[in-house]
């Protein structure tokens, strides 16, 4: 098998204020595929000028919301739908309006899905019978992130914060466990008040960090906190989403314990979702210790090796403190986190892409997909978001040069063309389009790498 032509659609950040897990994921399938990726960073309709019949696969990234049309019109839809190849999406937050992303799934005649649902979950959540043709497999919601932001490690000892952290308060209808991020500052601000260490802990968004400005608040933290990450709710219908938000906007002071016994009791922890989150492999990158709920964390991180457990009641705070005043224990720890995670090949976007390569080969011989028969210029797509080979820059030099010379020797014919009357001018002016039309047409054609 030729390497495949895969169309990758996105909404990738070009601000500063986004997790860079969210570019790391999108950027690491161009990086280590051995297929070609082209990267389409893209909202609504698709461009006019995209030829699906060049590649092989369409990837929906999980930046791409597919309800309604903002991200992904309704031509758009259609158009993927009537693809004749395979067709992939990742997807994650899947813990609201089930149903109708399920619905959307059906519609796309989705192939793969790559679902942060532990794969004992997966049929709880995707009805087989809904989905009977798709492969579902689990993956991760991050792996252990590049390092390339040329920020110093200092060690544990030199670090001037004891613990750092930043969160979202995220709303009630989430569920037990997402209250657990923001849960976490408050009880253990309470509980370590008189211990004298130095903290900047918040779940207020206006002091969340992005980019470097958070890889520096990390490096300057001998410890962070943490918690599992995903849901406790799995709202199929969006129902319990619209009674709690309206019931918060009429009883704004209402208790988490009085919305959870009112509307969603009997969800709450029905479906597992915990896993382990991103911000985990960054600490561990980092060399950062951390304070993490007790949990299962995919079944990666291990107690007192990887990250020191705090109880969910704080009632082992004492030993907790009694470790983040002593360096040498929370080096000891951080450099073990470091060592066995951060540098262990199996958690790095590389193997995440590789395996990613393995399913989609798989699939696609199994499922008999007839192969594009185009090989796709890069040139053509001035989306790619991956570092050109040293063949595609010969190739955009000679496009330059061959375009620079036409542009040349038609400077008489435009000296021309403006002493011409406008009315002659505006006759003219289909046959000049039609001609660089046929011009671009040619050098697509005749020159592609």
């Amino acid at each position: 098998m030729r390497p495949l032509n895969i169309l990758l659609i996105c909404d990738r950040p070009r601000t500063g204020r986004n997790a860079n897990t969210i570019i790391d994921h999108i950027d690491s399938f161009a990086r280590y595929s051995k297929h070609r990726i082209f990267t389409l960073s893209h909202r609504g309709d698709l461009p006019q000028r995209l030829r699906l019949g060049w590649f092989d696969a369409i990837v929906i990234h999980y930046s791409i919301y597919c309800l309604g049309e903002n991200y992904l019109s309704r031509r758009s839809k259609e158009i993927i739908r009537n693809f004749p190849g395979l067709k992939i999406q990742f997807i994650q937050d899947e813990y609201r309006t089930v149903n109708a992303i399920i619905d959307v799934m059906e519609y796309l005649k989705l192939d793969v899905l790559f679902t942060c649902i532990p794969t004992d979950q997966i049929r709880k959540v995707y009805d087989p019978s809904r989905l009977p043709n798709v492969t579902m497999v689990n993956t991760l919601t991050g792996f252990v992130p590049p390092r390339d932001d040329g920020i110093p490690l200092l060690a544990i000892s030199e670090r001037p914060l004891h613990v750092g952290y930043r969160a979202r308060k995220l709303p009630y209808w989430y569920g037990e466990l997402a209250l657990e991020k923001w849960r976490i500052v408050d009880g253990f601000a309470q509980a370590t008040g008189g211990e004298g260490l130095k903290c900047d802990l918040s779940y207020d968004e206006s002091k969340r960090l992005y980019g470097k400005r958070w890889v520096k608040f990390l490096t300057s933290c001998k410890a962070t906190l943490g918690v599992e990450s995903g849901a406790s709710v799995i709202d199929f219908t969006g129902d319990v989403q619209r009674q709690v938000e309206r019931h918060q906007k009429r009883y704004p002071k209402a208790s988490f314990g009085e919305v959870r016994e009112r509307f969603f009791k009997d969800l709450d922890g029905k479906i597992r979702m915990n896993q382990i989150s991103p911000r985990c492999f960054e600490a561990s990158t980092l060399k950062t210790a951390m304070i993490l709920f007790e949990g299962g964390y995919s079944d990666i991180l291990k107690p007192y090796r990887h990250y020191i457990p705090l109880r969910k009641d704080f009632r082992n705070i004492r030993d907790v403190v009694q470790l983040l005043k002593n360096d040498s224990e929370l080096q000891k720890i951080a450099d073990t986190a470091y060592e066995e995670i951060a540098l262990n090949p199996n958690y790095s976007y590389k193997s995440f892409v590789l395996s990613f390569d393995s399913v989609i080969e798989k699939e696609f011989a199994a499922r008999k997909i007839p192969m594009a028969g185009v090989r796709c210029s890069p040139l053509r797509f001035a989306f790619e978001s991956r570092v050109p080979t040293p063949r595609e820059f010969a190739y955009r030099a000679g496009r330059r040069l061959i375009l620079t010379t036409l542009r040349v020797a038609f400077q008489p014919v435009n000296l021309v063309w403006k002493l011409l009357p406008h009315q002659t001018q505006e006759k003219w002016k289909p046959s000049g389009r039609h001609l660089r039309r046929s011009i671009d047409r040619f050098l697509r054609i005749n020159f592609q790498w």
